[in-house]
């Protein structure tokens, strides 16, 4: 597994906000019927439109100060063996993004108000690619 944290930025600065990555994700949709559409997912939910996911990380920025990222990008490429052990199954793709993801909020090793963190406590949105 490849996996990469970036925050994004334009030239020195960061984005100020999430839509033109978001649009960039909704790249592999343009030729796809409705039925065929990959929609983005998060712990919770596995239909959530480009629109909601620019409002809610936008939204999410209130305490950040201008010349701290806004947001992330993180890459999770998985090896072809993985991709074997999961079949190249959307659903589980996701299940193994949201184990990720679980993993990855257990990490930062903090806690909120004497509890440790959890994936209930950060925002994430995620997108299965099929080309790069």
């Amino acid at each position: 597994m490849y996996i990469t944290i970036t925050a994004q930025k334009l030239g020195s600065n960061y984005s100020q906000s999430s839509g033109d990555f978001v649009d960039y994700l909704e790249k592999e949709n343009e030729s796809l019927e409705q039925g065929e559409i990959e929609h983005f997912f998060n712990q919770y939910g596995d239909e959530i439109n480009a629109t909601e996911v620019v409002i809610e990380i936008d939204e999410n920025t209130a305490k950040l100060k201008k010349g701290e990222p806004k947001f992330y990008s993180i890459t999770v490429s998985p090896s072809k063996y993985e991709l074997r052990q999961l079949q190249n199954n959307r659903q589980e793709l996701k299940q193994y993004t949201r184990a990720i993801m679980k993993d990855y909020a257990a990490s930062f090793n903090r806690e909120i108000n004497g509890k440790p963190i959890t994936v209930d406590d950060i925002k994430y949105y995620a997108k299965i690619e099929h080309h790069v």
